[in-house]
């Protein structure tokens, strides 16, 4: 009987999740989190073909150096930061993402933050637990009535909140590093300039550190304003966080809700004091229903790269 044909996962949360869904298709392996990794590799990575693995993953020369058969990496997500991209293309490796597969649920999550800081809703539940209800109303929050949009990213999660925000709140704009034509919504010369425009900007892009680090840096924040709200659904380096967090607490920036962080976990303790500011540990495309999905994608494009035949 030939040997199952043996896939890396880093991980162990995704060890655990893939291993079962795999059954009996191809092997799942890779170290342990309390393992030395590259000494595994050293070891272990000799012949294997395929990889599934997450954007936050390290990918430099020294990985791919201990695994000198990989032809196929499929990424779950669309968050590619800690791959060295030209050393895999420049090896040959074909890589492949999911974004588009769970893009609704990130812009699903980015919509929620948006709606949540934009109308106050944890300021409020906060004023009635603390029984101030009784003294009068709470204060009142920010309209949507009127509010311009921006959305920096028009790739499979900006394009799926744009779609969202149209019906209720039709002024949107966009930039990017590429025109998208045939698009509804108008692209705006520099991303300073739609941050000027704009109440609200969603950060949407295509985050890689080499090409968009602290993308949103000092001058896009006071442009977007002392009323405008950031959401962040990018990844955390792209916003440059220190001028963010002082930009808050000095008012020259509203508001910021953010789901990624630089680094990752953030420290609360930084947050301390800071004002206007709702915050999510990295969850926004991350639900039941999704996940699922992600798992038979992501098996299934394996397993087309390895020639396996699922219902064999």
């Amino acid at each position: 009987m030939a040997e199952k044909n043996r896939v890396l996962v880093f991980r162990n949360m995704m060890l655990d999740r893939l291993k079962p869904a795999a059954g009996d298709l191809f092997e799942v392996v890779g170290p342990r989190d309390n393992e030395d990794k590259m000494a595994w590799l050293k070891e272990h990575g000799r012949g294997i073909e395929a990889t599934i693995c997450i954007g936050i993953d390290t990918w430099d020369k020294a990985v791919l150096d201990s695994l000198p058969d990989l032809k196929f990496m499929e990424v779950l997500g669309a968050g590619m930061d800690g791959m060295d991209l030209e050393e895999i293309a420049r090896r040959g490796i074909h890589i492949e993402n999911s974004g588009e597969l769970h893009a609704g649920e990130v812009a699903d999550f980015a919509m929620t933050m948006m709606l949540a800081a934009r109308r106050d809703l944890v300021r409020s539940q906060q004023f009635l637990l603390d029984d101030k209800w009784k003294g009068g109303w709470c204060p009142p929050s920010r309209s949507l009535v009127g509010a311009k949009v921006g959305i920096a990213g028009l790739g499979h999660i900006g394009l799926a909140i744009a779609k969202r925000c149209a019906p209720f709140i039709p002024d949107i704009a966009w930039w990017g590093p590429r025109d998208k034509p045939g698009v509804p919504w108008p692209r705006r010369d520099s991303l300073v300039e739609l941050a000027r425009e704009v109440d609200i900007l969603f950060v949407a892009v295509f985050a890689h550190p080499k090409m968009t680090r602290h993308l949103i840096d000092k001058e896009i924040i006071e442009a977007l304003g002392a009323d405008g709200l950031l959401v962040n659904v990018s990844r955390g380096f792209v916003v440059d966080e220190l001028e963010l967090i002082a930009a808050l607490k000095d008012g020259r920036l509203g508001q910021a809700a953010l789901d990624v962080f630089d680094p990752e976990p953030t420290d609360p303790k930084r947050w301390d004091g800071v004002p206007n500011v709702l915050l999510t540990p990295h969850i926004a495309g991350a639900t039941r229903g999704s996940n699922v999905q992600l798992e038979r994608h992501t098996i299934a494009k394996v397993c087309e790269f390895l020639g396996i035949k699922e219902d064999a």
